[in-house]
């Protein structure tokens, strides 16, 4: 799979656009060189359960074969002990996934693939890279006090607003992977946290034609709806599932899935 497949228009430009915001590579550049991606491993190691052949050895292959249809290098991949149904990735040169103990026991192993994808579809599009970036300047340099959020503010609310735009690019590979209705599937139940899904897996989809009416009835309306999502992390649900929904007719999806069968 190529990254050009499942760009979205918006991350690649946000890409663009970050990448002329003064001294971003340079700190990006500095970070890597530094080494803090051991901050991250020893995290790991510390506090989270590797995954590996013999310890969820379920997991360990639906992971390789989500890898292998991606086509990247093999990410570590980690548990860790979360109520909330949640995943994430890291790194740049020494990459690795970690899946929340929710996200596995809530999901099926077909949702779940969808979960994998999505986070290596980051690191197939390279998102590891800046979002490694936002995550120390916001985290890790609060912490040793070198870094504060003032200082660097103009750089973390770029990387911000580019972050929720890469989730886009992520959510069409895992479209890819499992199959869009799948993913849809999937996304409800992170939306809800419901462990059994009963009724139409297109549930936000529809919301989401709902919310388009509603968040650009008046002008009024389009500014409360604009400042009400200016500090998401993420997209989203309803915009997430739309998105989906809309380029499952593209000849990209239809390459791409008929690729994976």
């Amino acid at each position: 799979m190529e990254a050009k497949m499942i760009m979205h228009p918006e991350d690649a430009k946000a890409i663009q656009m970050l990448k002329k915001v003064p001294g971003i590579d340079r700190i990006a550049e500095f970070i890597m060189e530094e080494g803090y991606e051991d901050y991250y491993r020893g995290e790991n190691l510390g506090e989270l359960v590797q995954v590996n052949e013999e310890n969820f050895p379920e997991v360990y292959w639906m992971f390789q074969d989500v890898v292998k249809r991606v086509g990247i290098k093999t990410p570590e991949l980690y548990i860790y002990n979360s109520p909330w149904m949640n995943a994430y990735t890291y790194g740049e040169c020494r990459t690795f996934v970690a899946l929340s103990s929710a996200i596995i026991e809530g999901m099926t192993p077909e949702e779940l693939q969808s979960i994998m994808a999505h986070e290596c579809g980051h690191i197939l599009c390279h998102h590891t890279y800046y979002k490694t970036v936002l995550s120390i300047l916001e985290e890790f340099g609060e912490k040793i006090g070198l870094i504060t959020r003032t200082t660097v503010a103009p750089i973390v609310m770029a990387i911000r607003a580019w972050d929720r735009r890469s989730e886009l690019s992520a959510d069409r590979c895992a479209a890819a992977v499992v199959g869009e209705r799948t993913f849809q599937a999937a996304n409800l139940k992170l939306t809800c946290g419901m462990k059994d899904i009963k009724g139409d897996p297109y549930q936000l989809v529809k919301q989401a034609q709902e919310y388009n009416e509603l968040a650009h009835k008046t002008w009024f309306d389009r500014l409360f709806q604009g400042f009400r999502i200016a500090y998401n992390t993420h997209p989203q649900m309803c915009h997430r599932a739309m998105e989906i929904d809309r380029w499952k007719n593209s000849w990209q999806y239809r390459t791409l899935r008929s690729a994976q069968m």
